[in-house]
């Protein structure tokens, strides 16, 4: 169980499913994470109860697209309002999470999640049916988790955690982003003249806004070739990146018109942008 993420209530940036918030009337997934590295050493999902009244898990199973096993051999209540943490290892788990008040358990025959290539993780009733599930095709690096969040609509999307920490098992989640992705890019001074002189030698480059989870950012020149690669797959947007009007060879461009591009990715959603910069002498 691991990665980006579709449910069978939805994911981020589109829809499968609506659900009004108060017509749940089952458990639901509402975090994960699949990618476990360094001092991390187990995968976990977070279940919550968004019901009005207690429920038992062991009457549900979890598992992946292939195959479920029982949450619970025994009784396992959670009362309305509360999280529970299914870890492939509960020790390892609390070793990593110290500050956690919410029950932790490792189900028997854990299913593990794939990092990449696609994954559906499932949450079932006794009987096989489907209570909720979701599907992912990558996890994030830095034990960063997928995080749920239900617009006051009932609508449900999915996205990168964005705690400090990296995640939130057992606590309320930080992802917020159902607006769609927009960016903008601004490049000052434009023109610019990279002579040595001191004066306009470099222009500020600035992304905005940071939020998202990939970033694309390349020059080309004005016959469309690529001369300069700043991030091919950047895990976060950095403040103001600064061009010497020097490509990936090291050497001072020629006076010209350049075309900067710049892409965005956050969970399903994307957007790009061109803009020229005039390297003047």
């Amino acid at each position: 169980m691991a990665g980006t993420c579709v449910l069978s209530i939805c994911l981020f940036g589109a829809v499968s499913r609506s659900v009004a918030q108060g017509e749940f009337n089952s458990p639901i997934i509402t975090e994960f994470l699949c990618n476990q590295t360094g001092e991390l050493e187990t995968e976990w999902v977070e279940l919550y109860n968004p019901t009005s009244y207690t429920v038992d898990l062991s009457v549900y199973k979890i598992g992946d697209a292939l195959d479920l096993r029982q949450v619970s051999d025994t009784p396992l209540y959670l009362p309305p309002s509360e999280y529970v943490i299914l870890a492939q290892d509960a020790n390892r788990f609390l070793q990593y999470y110290r500050d956690i008040s919410a029950t932790i358990i490792s189900p028997s025959g854990w299913q593990v999640l794939n990092n990449d290539g696609g994954e559906t993780i499932r949450l079932a009733t006794d009987d096989n049916t489907l209570a909720d599930s979701v599907y992912y095709e990558s996890g994030f690096p830095d034990n960063r988790s997928w995080e749920r969040y239900i617009d006051p609509s009932g609508i449900s999307y999915w996205g990168g955690s964005f705690s400090s920490t990296g995640s939130t098992p057992g606590k309320a989640n930080t992802f917020f982003h159902p607006r769609p992705m927009s960016i903008d890019l601004m490049i000052s001074p434009d023109p610019f003249s990279p002579d040595g002189d001191g004066f306009e030698d470099v222009t500020n480059l600035r992304i905005n806004p940071p939020e998202a989870d990939q970033l694309e950012l390349v020059i080309y020149d004005i016959a469309g070739r690529k001369v300069k690669t700043f991030y091919d797959a950047g895990l976060s947007i950095p403040g103001d990146i600064v061009w010497d009007g020097r490509g990936d060879d090291g050497r001072t461009l020629p006076v010209g018109i350049y075309i900067i591009y710049a892409r965005v990715e956050g969970g399903r959603e994307s957007a790009d942008i061109k803009k020229t910069v005039v390297i003047a002498r």
